[in-house]
């Protein structure tokens, strides 16, 4: 074959210079695309849709009114900011003309932000998820114009954005589903299991004690050994709830045997700390780069715990590096943020999070550097395409510490620039972090960590007005869900633990007693995330929620949070105390069975439900009372570790200084902080465990 003649190329090279100057010149005079309706949108995850040529509605009485009046079926696309597969679809098939064309004929559509509405995360099909594959935070649903559930778009659809064609054949199916709704024989409707759904969440059956040991088994069934984590159809996700039950029930060979192999993996952000949240494979190499507060402040509480029951030190560093980790990439400057949103170049690498090979040349030009980097950091493309820092051997945490750090350091001079966070301003995002970071900061005996934990508290003080509190400033997201009244009172008594200063206490406690009071059903007692919305909203989202979302569920959070404070005003507000630990032991009752039906995802439940039945907990007394707590708090942090101070457990101040163990109307003490964590054990009596 001829090789072009030399005046043919350096002509071609010269027109297309040409071409690149005129561009550049003319890119001012190009029309931008125009934006739709959520152009003025604060919320990352409503504002990149900004430029799709689709009608988005949020999710207000008005959207579903007008869904109404044109008798068109809803298009409910669920997502957030930090979600990789909702990235893609706006990325993908949201900016296809087809798409896009489709949608506007045939659908009123309407965006969610989990963050925003958090509602909306399980309202759908909330205890048969696991039956329809579900992935948490990212669902999208068709509703009639009534809001009725009619189908939603398959996760292996939905689950890579850019196949237009499939993703427009599951529109035409679901819109010949609306057009011809007769019932298929034998087969229920997605409306009747919702319904279904909804009642045994609402009205659940008498109450009975959950099954434990049936659950410790279906964990240890679907852990898998081999690469960590659950199973969940080739694609995994940082479940820091399952991993807990695990440790409190005091299964530690499966625990490490399911969790030791993420800390292996790309999973962890070995350049800024903390863990991504999800991978699209099931041995974590095509990890995500998004991050999440909550998500990494229940990893946080993990790694505390473990650090203390298992002797490795990797888990308390890996803890240091999470706690870090929060307050450098999430804290803003009156709230935490929600997320940390990461964007991936086509290659699937991250400008941030991978090193390439001219990258990692230039950040270790020794080669010796670079040797040990690729072999005990991982960062060979063949195993590890996108060429994520590694934790390859954690014993180079202690043999090989200087160098480690000293990589480390250089490999964070020689990278991208860290992704701002975003999804601000939201209570119960705030209220959790904050409350796992003083218990962290505390029980890793941290006085400059703890400092930097107490200070958050602050921020809460914002979303308060007397015994109500707000979810954001946003105009209509200002009423609070049960997740923000949670929050709030965990970090109060978080704060209190830390500091001894009732006042946290007796605010938490405020918060607490409006939240049972605007949320609990008075007839069956159970706890609905939000409060009725008004019409023609669905009736779906004011419900129970009992499946995880990035940890615990609003209804494992009432239980934890209820029982804790009953143990604690057990004197002092007797009346309080057993109306709390009623509404603990009774949602505890309600929803063992249901919740064995949600896998791992219904983990913080059976966490909660844990506590109820071994209530085991510490009160120390007298002038040290506080340091004796955090001593024993070192040793057992998945305990509760109560300083009584004011007119706190008086029954127990009393008998004189030192610490107690309580066991329901048993008392044994006083004694050393050393001999009460030596007598308590770390681990629940529950779940098969010791």
């Amino acid at each position: 074959m001829r090789r072009p003649a030399f005046g043919v190329v350096s002509g071609a090279v010269t027109v297309l210079v040409i071409l690149g100057f005129v561009s550049r010149w003319l890119r001012p005079y190009i029309p931008q695309p125009v934006e739709n309706s959520l152009g003025q949108e604060s919320s990352e995850f409503l504002h990149r849709a900004a430029v799709q040529r689709i009608d988005w509605r949020k999710p207000t009485p008005e959207s579903f009114m007008e869904a109404r009046r044109r008798d068109k079926p809803i298009f409910l696309f669920i997502g957030s900011s930090s979600n990789a597969f909702a990235q893609d679809l706006d990325a993908g098939v949201f900016m296809s003309a087809q798409v896009q064309s489709y949608l506007a004929r045939n659908f009123l559509c309407i965006r969610v932000d989990t963050y925003a509405f958090p509602e909306f995360r399980n309202a759908y099909l909330p205890l048969s998820r696991v039956a329809v594959n579900l992935l948490p935070g990212f669902q999208i649903w068709i509703l009639d114009p009534s809001g009725k559930l009619l189908d939603l778009i398959r996760r292996d659809v939905a689950l890579y954005g850019n196949d237009e064609n499939s993703f427009v054949s599951a529109l035409v199916r679901a819109r010949r589903k609306f057009e011809d709704q007769r019932p298929i024989p034998g087969q229920p409707s997605l409306d009747e299991i919702q319904r279904e759904n909804l009642q045994a969440l609402r009205a659940p059956s008498a109450p009975m004690p959950p099954p434990f040991s049936d659950y410790t088994a279906a964990l240890v069934q679907q852990s898998d050994d081999k690469n960590g984590g659950f199973k969940n159809g080739g694609v995994k996700i940082i479940e820091p709830e399952a991993w807990r039950f695990l440790l409190l029930s005091g299964r530690l060979q499966e625990f490490q045997a399911c969790f030791d192999p993420v800390l292996r993996s790309p999973a962890v952000d070995l350049i800024d700390g903390g863990f991504f949240q999800v991978s699209r494979s099931d041995d974590w190499t095509q990890i995500e780069y998004g991050k999440t507060a909550i998500g990494n402040a229940a990893m946080l509480r993990l790694l505390v715990c473990a650090s203390a029951m298992v002797p490795n030190p990797i888990y308390r560093w890996m803890a240091q590096r999470t706690f870090d980790s929060i307050l450098d990439e999430f804290t803003g400057e009156d709230s935490l943020f929600a997320c940390r949103v990461a964007q991936r170049n086509p290659g699937g690498r991250s400008d941030r999070a991978s090193f390439g090979v001219r990258k990692l040349r230039e950040a270790l030009p020794d080669d010796a550097d670079r040797t040990w980097a690729q072999e005990q950091l991982g960062l060979i493309v063949e195993s590890n395409p996108r060429m994520v820092p590694r934790l390859m051997d954690p014993s180079i945490l202690e043999s090989d510490a200087n160098r480690f750090k000293a990589i480390l350091q250089k490999l964070r001079e020689h990278t991208g620039k860290r992704p701002a966070g975003t999804a601000d301003g939201y209570l119960d995002v705030t209220a959790f972090a904050t409350a796992r970071l003083i218990h962290a900061a505390r029980a890793m005996g941290d006085p400059a960590r703890l400092e930097k934990a107490l200070a958050l508290y602050d921020f809460l003080a914002r979303f308060r007005n007397f015994d109500d509190v707000t979810h954001c400033d946003e105009a209509g997201l200002r009423t609070g869900n049960l997740g923000d009244y949670l929050g709030y009172a965990d970090a109060s008594l978080q704060h209190y633990l830390a500091t001894g200063r009732y006042d946290s206490l007796l605010s938490g406690r405020a918060v607490l007693k409006r939240a049972l009071f605007l949320f609990k059903n008075p007839t069956t007692g159970v706890l609905n995330i939000a409060t009725p919305r008004q019409k023609p909203l669905p009736d779906d989202l004011v419900t129970p929620e009992l499946a995880d979302p990035l940890s615990e569920s609003t209804t494992a959070m009432a239980i934890r949070i209820c029982q804790d404070y009953a143990r604690i005003l057990a004197s002092s507000d007797a009346v309080l105390a057993s109306y709390l630990r009623s509404t603990a032991n009774r949602l505890t009752g309600l929803y063992g069975q249901d919740a064995m039906g949600l896998a791992q995802s219904s983990a913080g439940f059976f966490c909660a439900a844990a506590s109820v039945f071994d209530d085991a907990f510490v009160v120390t007394t007298g002038k040290n009372a506080q340091a004796l707590a955090d001593k024993v708090l070192r040793r057992v942090p998945s305990r509760l570790v109560v300083p009584a101070f004011g007119d706190l457990r008086q029954d127990l101040q009393k008998k004189g200084a030192g610490a107690y163990i309580v066991r329901g109307p048993q008392v044994v003490g006083p004694m050393s902080a050393a001999d009460a964590a030596t007598k308590l054990s770390p681990f629940l009596s529950v779940g098969g465990g010791p």
